[in-house]
């Protein structure tokens, strides 16, 4: 399945919209579980550090900067993606904009507008929202910041093929900033939900927000 060239610019932007158009919500605790092996965690990783944020990606992955309130990224908004250098999938994709009010179930269901309304896409379907708690979730992010993320399956026009993902969003108090995690495979091509679900994970163990 082919998706305007690995840049998902749409989603991300209507999930920092809908991130900035819901009221405050709290922070919560520290999240603690062990991690499956997935595309990121079982491949030679390098690093990407800019713009106060940092994580690891697969090494032969191809990085994509983008702005998003501005031209260029920058301290206060951004967009960055990496996926495979001849396709689209898997798809990790990291976006970020300062603000002082934020709200993480609006992040969510803007997340999935986005999706919906990408070329190609007949019909999502949402999993069970997850929030991070002191047990059956490992650290995702840096202490302190309350997560929540979900699953979903997208079905395309493509006969059989299915696209398989998690939308995670979180605030950042320390620099101010609404942050979201996307991850998506091909679920018709030995993706699966499962290993998307590592994948975020896997990213997310190593990730820093300031």
């Amino acid at each position: 399945m082919k998706m305007a060239s690995g840049r998902h610019v749409a989603v991300i932007l209507l999930i920092i919209l809908g991130i900035l158009l819901v009221p405050a919500t709290g922070c919560g605790s520290r999240a603690t579980t062990d991690a499956a092996a997935g595309t990121a965690s079982a491949t030679e990783l390098t690093s990407f550090s800019k713009y106060d944020i940092s994580f690891q990606y697969p090494k032969a992955f191809d990085i994509w900067e983008d702005g998003l309130m501005d031209d260029q990224p920058n301290a206060d908004s951004g967009l960055v993606q990496a996926a495979p250098q001849d396709a689209d999938f898997p798809l990790l994709a990291v976006s970020w904009i300062r603000t002082w009010e934020y709200g993480l179930e609006g992040g969510l269901e803007a997340g999935f507008d986005g999706v919906a309304n990408w070329a190609g896409i007949q019909t999502v379907t949402k999993g069970q929202v997850v929030e991070t708690t002191k047990t059956g979730h490992r650290m995702l992010y840096q202490s302190g910041h309350r997560m929540l993320y979900q699953y979903y399956t997208a079905t395309t026009e493509t006969q059989g093929q299915v696209a398989c993902g998690i939308v995670g969003v979180f605030y950042c108090p320390d620099t101010q900033r609404s942050i979201t995690i996307v991850t998506m495979d091909d679920c018709t091509a030995g993706g699966s939900s499962e290993r998307a679900l590592q994948d975020f994970e896997a990213y997310l163990d190593d990730f820093v927000c300031h």
